[in-house]
């Protein structure tokens, strides 16, 4: 029980961070250079942990690379999505 009340509330977190991360690293890096985005966007988001979670930042990047690999990953396709959705005008 407390794992999927935990497991809930890293995903609603993490999709509330996701795509401000995504769009920092891509006004960053700019287009191509898809891993070192996803680096960039990685590093956002461990940025924005409270401070008392500092100190572990390392360890929480190790026991949840995957999770952020793939929050981003599903990000990227939704931007990737909307992007191709708008009018070529834009």
């Amino acid at each position: 029980m407390f794992k999927n009340i935990l497991s809930k509330r890293v995903k609603n977190l993490l999709n509330t961070m996701v795509m401000p991360a995504i769009l920092y690293a891509e006004n960053l890096i700019g287009k191509g250079f898809g891993e070192a985005k996803k680096q960039a966007a990685i590093d956002f988001i461990l940025g924005k942990l409270p401070v008392f979670l500092i100190p572990f930042k390392g360890i929480i990047k190790k026991l949840l690379f995957d999770i952020l690999d793939f929050a981003i990953e599903e990000g990227v396709k939704k931007l990737h999505s909307i992007q191709k959705n708008l009018p070529q005008a834009l």
